[in-house]
């Protein structure tokens, strides 16, 4: 069934801190994302205080008439990419030699011990992370980081307790891109040290210090679309603020709703088929691009998170699908239920960015294109009102930086 989906811009007015799991250590970082669940949560928070739950709420967020994605943080208020684990750029330098950025993808469908590629500059490639404002600048975005410290309070004497210290990375809400002053010239001689440490950020206005944005989609049915994104809009209008995360009575977490548009996803399948499969093979490739975490599990429960296969991705028998590459990392996601007031229960997932590649007979190429373009409509797995199982088929990423 068709699809429609909204893009919302959401700005950091304070710093953010989203635990990667559970505090059970005197250190603890951050996400560098607002999953799925969590913005999901703040929006039904907030349908809650202002009008409990009716109708409309249940249609929402029980029966999960909208779907949340994961917002990803940017420098503007276009969507940013998420880097697959494929990718790979000089190891000394990362980015900062934008050329180097590469994908390892089709090193390994076609040999079974990839060349060791390296930089310009004479360094090896090595994995790499992080959002990239856009394939075509290949600028990164820069998320600023902190670190807060805390002193463990005695219950009996209400004053610090010896020995209890415990700290929690967070997010800045002001981007992390430095701006060189206009009366400070660039070093003669060699390369400028600012340069060398913030490569893209000369170009801004040197009055230019941004809040940190997050980008996201919300999306529904096309039958159920104008309705409850109506509701929502009353509900949670723009300019709204939502609270999220880690010490929120202590001035963290605090966003507010910049926009909301409807988006019109590209329809692009059919070029980036034909620009994965530019070759005079006997069969056909494709890949299989994680957007978010993926929750599956067998038939006895368990989860699924290294023995996949294509039959996870529905295709039987008779198609001949056969995986011919994979690079995938398992993710324990930790959640908290605000209405219960409980945590959730951990959940198993192949992370987000995870890729992998397949092949079968081109003449089921037809057939295979059609049951993916739903499986990429649709998504697959557990929670996915949450934002899991979203994925890309032959992303572009794969063919831009994997041919060249």
């Amino acid at each position: 069934m068709p699809r429609k989906k909204m893009n919302f811009v959401l700005k950091a007015e304070a710093p953010i801190a989203i635990l990667r799991s559970r505090a059970t250590s005197q250190f603890v970082k951050t996400l560098d994302y607002l999953p799925g669940s969590t913005v999901r949560g703040a929006f039904a928070e907030i349908f809650i205080n202002k009008r409990g739950i009716d109708e409309d709420f249940k249609r929402i967020f029980v029966e999960e008439k909208i779907r949340f994605s994961d917002f990803l943080p940017s420098n503007s208020t276009d969507p940013p990419l998420l880097m697959p684990l494929t990718a790979a750029a000089c190891k000394r330098h990362g980015l900062e030699h934008q050329e180097s950025l590469r994908d390892r993808l089709w090193e390994e469908m076609k040999s079974s011990t990839p060349a060791k590629q390296r930089c310009q500059c004479g360094e090896p490639l090595d994995r790499i992370g992080g959002y990239l404002s856009d394939m075509t600048t290949r600028q990164k975005v820069e998320i600023g980081k902190q670190l807060r410290m805390h002193v463990g309070i005695s219950r009996a004497t209400g004053s610090a307790m010896q020995g209890l210290l415990f700290s929690y990375e967070m997010l800045t809400e002001k981007s992390a891109s430095f701006v060189r002053p206009e009366n400070v010239a660039p070093r003669r001689g060699g390369a400028d040290k600012m340069s060398a440490l913030h490569p893209v950020t000369e170009a801004l206005p040197s009055s230019l210090k941004k809040n940190l944005m997050f980008v996201g989609m919300l999306e529904a049915d096309a039958v159920d679309a104008p309705e409850v994104f109506a509701i929502l809009q009353q509900v949670v209008p723009d300019g709204e603020h939502l609270s999220i995360g880690k010490a929120r009575t202590r001035g963290l977490g605090e966003l507010s709703i910049v926009s909301r548009d409807e988006w019109s996803a590209p329809k692009d399948f059919d070029q980036r088929w034909e620009s994965f499969n530019k070759n005079d093979s006997a069969n056909c490739f494709f890949a299989i691009t994680l957007d978010s975490h993926l929750a599956l599990k067998d038939k006895l429960g368990r989860p699924v998170l290294d023995d996949l296969s294509a039959t996870h991705f529905g295709f039987g028998e008779k198609e001949q699908v056969k995986l011919c590459a994979r690079f995938l990392a398992p993710a324990v996601v930790a959640g908290w239920n605000a209405a219960q007031g409980l945590p959730k229960p951990d959940t198993h997932a192949i992370s987000r960015g995870s890729v992998l590649a397949f092949s079968a007979p081109k003449d089921s190429a037809e057939a295979l294109r059609e049951h993916l373009q739903q499986l990429e409509t649709e998504g697959l797995g557990e929670r996915r009102a949450e934002g899991f199982g979203k994925l890309t088929i032959c992303h572009p990423f794969h063919s831009k930086f994997g041919k060249e």
